[in-house]
């Protein structure tokens, strides 16, 4: 999986996002869920890939009973208003990096 996929889960996450009445915190959070999974093949260079962990971070805990049971989980309830506008506006960002990306590979000669 590559760009392409990242892009498209990154879409839809927004996008939801974007239409939903849900908090912010929520929205956030589906957000955070639909994207949490992804890997470094799938970001065109590191520095989107460090934005994208320093989001994942911020908004989810880990959990595992070993290394090979690693799980995420959102936990953005506990954050502000604020903060939660602040983590939205980055995951926008981070989507139109990789837009950005998933377009020079696409239309490229």
């Amino acid at each position: 999986m590559g760009i392409d996929y990242a892009w498209e889960k990154f879409h839809s996450e927004i996008r939801f996002a974007l239409a939903s009445t849900a908090s912010l915190q929520e929205r956030l959070g589906s957000v955070i869920s639909g994207v949490c999974h992804l890997q470094r093949d799938n970001f065109a260079d590191e520095h989107v890939w460090a934005k994208f962990r320093k989001l994942i971070n911020e908004t989810t805990k880990r959990e595992a009973h070993n290394e090979a049971e690693q799980t995420f989980h959102t936990a953005t309830s506990h954050l502000s208003d604020e903060k939660a506008k602040e983590c939205l506006r980055d995951a926008v960002d981070i989507f139109s990096d990789i837009a950005i990306a998933y377009g020079k590979t696409e239309f490229s000669i």
